[in-house]
C-alpha cells in the first residue's frame, strides 16, 4: 500500500512544518484527497471508490462506489456542508462533477465544459 504521507509532504516541507502521521492507503491510486466531518476521505482513481478513514487509527469507517460514467476518470475530491464532491475528467474536452452524501447516497452532478 502507499502511503498518504508521501502525498501530503511536500507542502509541509515548504512551510517548515513536521508530518506527526502517516497513514496507509486504502486503496493502490488515490487521486482526490479531503476532510470532513472529523475524517479523511479519499477517493481512488482506479476503482473510483470513496473511503472514510479514521484519521487517527487509520482504520476505513466508510465506503462506497463513487460511480461515474465509464470515460470519465476521477480527478479530485473535496468535502463542503455535509457533502463529497468528486471531480471526474474526459481527456481535455470535458468534465463533470458528482455528489455524494457521506453516507454514499448518490446526489447528482454538473457537466463542465
Amino acid at each position: 500500500m502507499k502511503t498518504l504521507g508521501v502525498i501530503l509532504l511536500v507542502p509541509f516541507i515548504c512551510f517548515g512544518a513536521s508530518i506527526n502521521r502517516t497513514l496507509d492507503a486504502p486503496d493502490g491510486d488515490i487521486s482526490g484527497l479531503a476532510w470532513g466531518e472529523g475524517r479523511l476521505w479519499c477517493l481512488d482513481e482506479s476503482s473510483s471508490w470513496v473511503y472514510g478513514l479514521n484519521p487517527v487509527t487509520g482504520d476505513v469507517e466508510v465506503s462506497f462506489d463513487f460511480v461515474g460514467y465509464s470515460t470519465y476518470a476521477p480527478a479530485g475530491l473535496t468535502y463542503y456542508d455535509g457533502k463529497l464532491f468528486g471531480s471526474f475528467i474526459n481527456g481535455s474536452s470535458s468534465s463533470r462533477v458528482y455528489w455524494y452524501s457521506t453516507s454514499g447516497s448518490y446526489g447528482g452532478y454538473d457537466v463542465f465544459c
